[in-house]
């Protein structure tokens, strides 16, 4: 269990800050329509999408390389 600990964080990681970004971005959209701001405050939520998407290609990345090395052993 604690070989894949940072599986474990990795996927947290991704799940809120996804999770974040899509509480966010409908409220800031419409404020952003209504208010007539600029589109600039609007990063702040595709911060969350990009390390969202990052931390998923790690997952990814990282189960294919143990993947590979307990094939290696085996």
């Amino acid at each position: 269990m604690r070989d894949y600990l940072w599986v474990f964080i990795l996927a947290g990681i991704a799940s809120v800050s996804l999770l974040f970004f899509i509480v966010t971005l409908s409220r800031d959209v419409f404020l952003a329509r209504r208010l007539k701001l600029k589109k600039s405050n609007l990063v702040l939520n595709f911060s969350f999408l990009a390390m969202s998407l990052g931390s998923l290609i790690m997952i990814i990345y990282l189960f294919m390389l143990l993947k590979e090395q307990i094939g290696l052993i085996g």
